[in-house]
Order: structure tokens, then sequence, then C-alpha cells
């Protein structure tokens, strides 16, 4: 049976401690595509999970397109390296817990 990762006390990106979502590093919507099943063996797509804060879950959608995040940042140290959304992370370190974002949906 597939175990997804267990939930961390901490954002895995911003490291804040709020209440976490699960983010699908390869989005659930492409797991049936030819193209990701190349990529990616069945046990990947489903237990490659990210657990992050909501605002840094609303940034990472914001920011990126589903197809994007599966293909060019589908895990965390890629995330990381993404100048929009290490800056971003960054930005929201030192916000407090609670602290809700507005964010225009501009993916990429």
């Amino acid at each position: 049976m597939l175990r997804i990762p267990p939930s961390p006390s901490n954002c895995q990106l911003c490291d804040r401690s709020e209440r976490l979502t699960k983010h699908h590093l390869i989005p659930r919507t492409y797991h049936s595509r030819r193209q990701f099943r190349k990529l990616f063996s069945k046990e990947d797509m489903i237990t490659r999970i990210l657990w992050v804060c909501i605002p840094c879950h609303k940034n990472l959608h914001a920011t990126f397109s589903e197809k994007t995040l599966g293909l060019e940042y589908n895990s965390q140290e890629k995330l990381l390296k993404s100048v929009e959304i290490s800056r971003f992370v960054d930005w929201l370190k030192d916000k407090p817990v609670g602290f809700k974002l507005k964010v225009n949906r501009k993916a990429k």
C-alpha cells in the first residue's frame, strides 16, 4: 500500500507553524497523462507530496500552472530554487500565524 508522507509540524517551504495542506508535486490532474506516466512511477506520483501552509499553497498555484509545477517544480528543492517562490517564502516567514494572503492568478 502506498503511503503519503506524514504531516510535519511546520510548512515545508516557509517553516511557519500553521495549518498545513497537501501539495501534490505531481498534480493529480496529470496522473493519467502519457507524458507524466513516462516520467514518473505511479508510486512517485501518489507519494510525492509537500506539506505547506495555505499562503504558500495559494502562491504556488498562482505563480505556476499545474503542468509547469509537475514538469519543472516537482520537488521541494526545485521550488525553493525558483526566484518567485524563494522571494515569497522569505517575505512570508515573518508574518503571524493566521496571516491571510490575497493573490492574483498569473500562473506561467
